[in-house]
């Protein structure tokens, strides 16, 4: 039997359902309408993430005030620290103009450097064995921590000079005292390259999706596909 959502998700409301840009939110912009029907409507297949968000928790405390030496020779030299709370930047300008938009949202770890500058350290459990996919599909996160700290909406702004990931990826099981068995995960920082002008131009593009009206499917966006099957809308 077809799902038919009370709400017609085609049509765009008075005014979206987020107010902000989420850095988490751009992993997914690759469809799209999912990030069009997010925006304005709240919409979301919920994922089950229980498990790496408890895994998430541990592994940014356990790096909380440990010298940069301590997670990789890649970092400068200084100390890392748990930078939770949320931060907006100012408002995103396009085109010479201030739009509606903000990014929001929390940072994992950020490193105060001996030379003044900061490095965005930000944690991932991912089961991804080749960085540079990894730093593929972070790298728009990254650069969007970087425009909230060195253009914040309050405060002082933070010269950023490295960005990375920090990734934990389980790989076996050990024993333990019974009744308790443990899990042990490979650990490596995988530095990311900086691309600003990149970012600039991800931006608008994003922006004028979400002030569009409903948008295509993304290429092979499983969610979508679902939606068809079940019938969530009419095309």
């Amino acid at each position: 039997m077809a799902y038919q959502h009370p709400i017609d998700m085609r049509l765009k409301p008075p005014q979206p359902y987020k107010r902000v840009i989420t850095p988490s939110s751009l992993y997914k912009a690759n469809c799209p309408r999912c990030t069009w029907m997010s925006y304005w409507h709240g919409f979301a297949i919920p994922a089950n993430l229980a498990l790496q968000q408890q895994m998430s928790r541990l592994q940014e405390g356990s790096f909380d005030g440990v010298p940069n030496s301590f997670i990789s020779s890649d970092l400068p030299e200084g100390f890392a620290s748990l930078y939770k709370g949320k931060f907006a930047s100012k408002a995103i300008v396009v085109n010479g103009e201030e739009t509606r938009w903000k990014l929001y949202g929390e940072l994992d770890l950020l490193s105060e450097n001996k030379d003044g500058t900061y490095s965005v350290i930000d944690g991932k459990v991912s089961m991804k064995k080749d960085a540079e996919d990894l730093a593929e599909g972070y790298w728009k996160q990254l650069e969007a921590y970087v425009v909230m700290l060195e253009n914040p909406e309050a405060g002082e702004p933070k010269k950023i000079s490295t960005i990375g990931l920090l990734q934990w990826r389980i790989d076996g099981a050990v024993d333990l005292k019974e009744p308790r068995r443990g899990f042990t995960v490979e650990e490596r920082y995988i530095p990311v390259a900086r691309n600003p002008e990149g970012f600039r131009q991800f931006i608008e593009s994003f922006i004028s999706v979400i002030e569009g009206e409903f948008p295509d499917s993304g290429k092979d966006c499983y969610d979508c596909k679902f939606l068809k099957q079940i019938e969530f809308y009419k095309d």
